[in-house]
């Protein structure tokens, strides 16, 4: 596995370097988002012919009451973050190219297992001529977060892993109204430890766009993938459509979405699943200095290591707002159901936050937070409560030049 994800490692440079010598991406920018979302808000930078490099650092520290998120066996752990990094990114009239990486260098008080963690986010963009546009997207981490893995993730498991995204997409307008978009996308996951099963996906998307006016878009989407696991677990294809609405006013974006998820196993005794997933969305921006977004959704999880499977329903909110220029706020809360399919579980879990920073300069930012999180199971075990507070100072240098 390691030597596939060297491959497409490889295989990301020798295209971006074919991206790179090719004209921009800029004025008359063709919308690829629909297609295919991405794990990180890394993206391209504003300005015609211009390169905009970004040094950073930051220092954090954070204490969890139940590191582990265990029901019985609770350890405090205190965790220590040192985060140096950069972005690099090029963009003229028709193309542009971003790099991003991040060491995160964790350190335990309280824990043996320190590790060194990697995030490398990689895109280019380009409009070949007025009605066709290409892009490519990668990312690998290196991380003991499990919703690295999976959007719906349940696993509480604190085991290092390494996985790589690749996206190459397409898209084409027929006219003013009307897209066509083609992607793929790879993930290869594995993980440090022997015995934890990693995984290969393949992943094939079609995007059919209409739109009505500027800000008032429909958009037929068809996702096919199939997933491959190293060891006992089986692997199994998907295919799913979903209809979505999506309409832009001055402050107020909403989005309106369904469809249908079917899954088939290939061990013969694991029934086929199915679900009516949905997606509603609704962000309000006050200008620059607050805004609200909303989220309800509900799919299955994607990533069921020894063929743990449940139906995802879930309702995020969260708030932002600045004071007096300097003073940021934050407060987030998260609500969800797994229901499981493959048994009889079924967890519900709650999770709320709250921040507040101070902008030192425009390159400095201290920030103070505190969360609390809770799942309750149907089943012995699966129970835990978790508190947390944290800090960190977050150093960002932005200069940009023709």
């Amino acid at each position: 596995m390691k030597d596939k994800m060297g491959y497409k490692f490889i295989l990301t440079i020798i295209v971006a370097s074919l991206f790179f010598h090719t004209p921009g991406f800029g004025a008359g920018r063709v919308d690829l988002e629909p297609l295919v979302s991405v794990d990180d808000s890394y993206g391209t930078y504003a300005g015609k012919g211009k390169i905009k490099i970004e040094p950073m650092i930051t220092v954090a520290a954070r204490k969890d009451s139940n590191f582990y998120k265990s029901e019985t066996d609770e350890k405090e752990v205190y965790t220590y973050l040192v985060q140096p990094g950069i972005k690099v990114g090029y963009e003229t009239a028709r193309s542009d190219i971003f790099l991003g990486y991040t060491l995160n260098a964790t350190y335990y008080d309280g824990d043996q297992d320190d590790y060194l963690g990697h995030t490398l986010n990689f895109s280019a963009s380009t409009k070949l001529f007025s009605r066709l546009a290409l892009a490519l997207q990668d990312s690998f981490y290196k991380t003991r977060d499990p919703g690295r893995a999976d959007k719906f993730s349940n696993s509480v498991s604190r085991e290092k892993y390494f996985i790589n995204r690749l996206t190459p997409k397409i898209l084409y307008k027929f006219e003013n109204k009307f897209s066509f978009g083609l992607g793929y996308q790879n993930t290869i996951t594995e993980y440090d430890q022997a015995g934890n099963e990693g995984s290969e996906e393949h992943k094939g998307m079609l995007d059919l766009i209409y739109n009505f006016t500027p800000t008032t878009r429909l958009d037929f989407q068809y996702h096919r993938w199939e997933r491959d696991y190293d060891l006992t677990t089986s692997s199994y294809k998907s295919d799913q459509v979903n209809l979505i609405f999506a309409k832009q006013f001055k402050k107020l974006s909403l989005e309106a979405g369904g469809g249908y998820h079917k899954r088939r196993f290939d061990d013969g005794e694991l029934d086929d699943m199915d679900v009516f997933s949905y997606r509603l969305a609704a962000s309000w921006q006050g200008g620059q200095r607050s805004d609200i977004n909303f989220t309800a959704e509900r799919n299955f999880n994607d990533s069921g290591t020894g063929n743990s499977y449940f139906k995802e329903t879930q309702f995020s909110l969260s708030a932002n707002r600045v004071f007096r220029e300097r003073i940021l706020t934050n407060i987030k809360g998260r609500y969800k159901i797994s229901d499981y399919v493959t048994d009889d579980r079924k967890d519900d879990a709650f999770s709320i936050s709250a921040d507040l920073g101070y902008m030192i300069n425009k390159w400095l930012t201290f920030n103070i937070g505190a969360g609390y999180e809770k799942r309750n199971s149907n089943l012995a075990g699966y129970d835990y409560e978790n508190k947390y507070i944290m800090g960190n100072i977050d150093f960002r240098y932005s200069s940009a030049s023709r």
